[in-house]
């Protein structure tokens, strides 16, 4: 588990500080840089010193700032981008080593991914965001460990955190705009703001995740059935959710993914040029189809094509690639992407579908049509998994954005070694960039 926790660590430190360059990442960096504080935690790339608060929820808007973040299938839960920064803002503040830094991503995943299994019926009922309504209560945890709480003081932080559920999902499934982006960092600021209202005296409700609660989160905000609150604590001590958290491959939303990958595979088999291409058909499960991918045919903005199937679809087809340097605003309007995607068909496969009800499996069939008549078929199960090398490669392409390629190592060898590091407060220094301030 330890090392899972390092590897997310990693992952999101290197999707942080390629994310931080972009025009949205920027304009959040400027606020936090105008509002000030007390310099006590840093901004990855920038430097910016501040109070844990701030920069937790500039580093978390970095980390979920391109479609990049780690994921739990099951909660649909992006994780790293609320406990990573939360544990190395508050961890730098007090001085913490990587061992307890190492055991609070590790905790505040747990409670994160507990609490999404809990209230996924009612997140996915009314709306809610699942890392956003969630993250608090990770955030929380995590800080309430390198914070050294007691037991009844990190219930009242939970309590605390309970108040502060972020986010809409209309807003990925809208695409419009860039509010998204803030809402890893928008609960990992609310945890830390809640742990320490608790450390200075702060108290609440103890029942704030007890579901059978008229007035508690479970009912207040989702109105989950209590049954669903065995989640909480099924199997806990010996079943470890961490371990079910993956790593995007690509710099799109988690429904698309494998229908990129069927694609990937497509094109090993069988190399053709777009232009050769006379419809991509794609199969998914309902879900997907109705509220994430379907919704968007013509993107106006990054955010809108990351959430396009048809546009991501004829990215990856023209460009090669979905990644990073892929989604660019050029790409909005290469006539070649925005012709090709309106050959994109999209329906609903009833076994996918079963699939996915029964196990939340991300799957996919795509079928690409050339003028010549020949078809190729690929079906994607479930996501493919990175290796741990594969971590690294991608978080070493990703940092390489700001940091030369020695810090880029010496960054990685600290993080898979982070146990043995006696104050993460030194590693800090090594995730800021030279030349990479807003314009």
């Amino acid at each position: 588990m330890a090392e899972k926790a390092k590897e997310i660590i990693l992952h999101s430190l290197g999707v942080q500080l390629a994310a931080s360059t972009l025009p949205w990442s920027r304009l959040i960096y400027g606020y936090a840089e105008e509002l000030g504080g007390t310099p006590r935690s840093t901004v990855v790339n920038y430097g910016l010193r501040t109070s844990p608060e701030s920069a937790a929820y500039v580093n978390g808007a970095f980390a979920h700032g391109f479609e990049l973040d780690d994921n739990h299938s099951r909660t649909s839960v992006k994780g790293g981008c609320v406990a990573v920064p939360t544990a190395l803002a508050v961890g730098e503040d007090q001085g913490s080593s990587g061992e307890n830094v190492i055991t609070a991503v590790a905790a505040a995943f747990e409670v994160m991914l507990r609490v999404g299994l809990a209230i996924r019926p009612g997140v996915m009922g009314r709306g809610a965001h699942p890392t956003g309504s969630s993250g608090p209560f990770g955030a929380a945890t995590a800080a309430s460990k390198l914070l050294g709480l007691d037991e009844l003081t990190t219930a009242y932080a939970l309590s605390s955190a309970g108040t502060n559920i972020v986010g809409l999902s209309e807003i990925p499934a809208d695409g419009r705009g860039h509010l998204k982006r803030t809402f890893g960092g928008a609960a990992a600021a609310a945890g830390i703001r809640a742990a320490r209202l608790a450390a200075a005296g702060l108290t609440g409700p103890l029942t704030t995740l007890n579901p059978e609660v008229t007035w508690g989160s479970f009912t207040g905000f989702f109105g989950v059935d209590p049954e669903h609150g065995r989640e909480l604590t099924a199997g806990l001590g010996s079943t470890w959710h961490i371990l079910g958290v993956h790593y995007k491959i690509y710099a799109q939303d988690g429904y698309i993914q494998p229908m990129t990958d069927a694609l990937r595979e497509i094109r090993q088999q069988a190399p053709f040029d777009s232009g050769e291409i006379e419809e991509v058909r794609i199969g998914t499960n309902q879900h997907a189809h109705d509220h994430v991918i379907g919704a968007i045919r013509e993107p106006r903005d990054l955010t809108d094509a990351q959430f396009s199937a048809a546009f991501s679809v004829a990215l990856y087809l023209v460009r090669g690639g979905a990644g990073f340097a892929d989604y660019t605003p050029d790409a909005l309007t290469d006539p070649r992407i925005t012709e090709l995607s309106k050959r994109v068909r999209i329906e609903v496969d009833e076994e996918l579908d079963r699939d996915y009800a029964k196990t939340r499996a991300r799957s996919a069939v795509v079928t690409v049509r050339l003028a010549s008549g020949a078809e190729h078929t690929a079906r994607i199960p479930s996501l493919r998994q990175l290796t741990p090398a594969e971590v690294d490669e991608k978080f070493t392409s990703l940092a390489a954005v700001v940091l030369p390629p020695d810090q880029v190592a010496t960054v990685r060898d600290t993080v898979r070694n982070l146990e043995k590091v006696p104050d993460v407060s030194g590693l800090l220094p090594l995730l800021v960039g030279v030349g990479q301030r807003p314009s």
